[in-house]
């Protein structure tokens, strides 16, 4: 055999080789997609017990594709654990194009855990688009919310935030209201 059949034969073989490595990188792709509308199928149509499952499992996946339908599920959810759940996951993911629904969860949300997993989130995406709805956080009703919407901030700015921390320990406040009990007992046996 001379050189030149020999030689067309190797290029043969190369170009053979990195056509099938290019078809299972696109196949791979291709399985991860169908593995997400899976995950995606079972977060709409499972129920209560797997949706959280297929929430982190999302999270885990942390392929952007999945954000669209995070962001769908959390503002039709009325589960406040789930929606705490699909926030962190939109957090892990790190897309940016989830920034608004976490603007949204962060300012709006009526769980303050949810609100604070949004700032938490915001800190990992660092979009400066979040710093006004972030600052505005520093003066959430609880003090959690306001120490994470500054850490995120620091992440975001370099900058210290400074957030006013709770007011009076939670024992000041049972106690109080132990106060208003005893009170209002006494002056229904009169």
């Amino acid at each position: 055999m001379g050189k030149k059949p020999l030689l067309v034969l190797l290029v043969v073989v190369v170009l053979f080789y990195c056509l099938f490595q290019t078809t299972t990188v696109v196949a791979k792709k291709d399985e991860l997609g169908i593995v997400i509308a899976k995950i995606v199928k079972v977060l709409k149509y499972g129920g209560m017990t797997e949706k959280p499952d297929a929430v982190v499992a999302l999270g885990m996946i942390g392929d952007s594709r999945a954000v669209e339908p995070l962001i769908e599920y959390l503002e039709h959810s009325e589960d406040d654990h789930l929606r705490c759940d699909i926030v962190t996951a939109l957090g892990r993911i790190g897309d940016k194009k989830a920034t608004p629904a976490l603007i949204k969860a962060l300012l709006n949300d009526s769980y303050c855990h949810v609100r604070c997993e949004a700032a938490e989130a915001l800190g990992k995406l660092g979009n400066k688009k979040a710093i006004p709805a972030l600052e505005k956080a520093l003066k959430d009703e609880h003090y959690f919310v306001r120490a994470d919407a500054a850490d995120a901030l620091k992440k975001i700015t370099g900058k210290d935030y400074t957030y006013e921390g709770p007011k009076e320990s939670p024992l000041k406040e049972i106690e109080e209201m132990m106060k208003k009990i005893k009170k209002t007992e006494k002056e229904l046996l009169k």
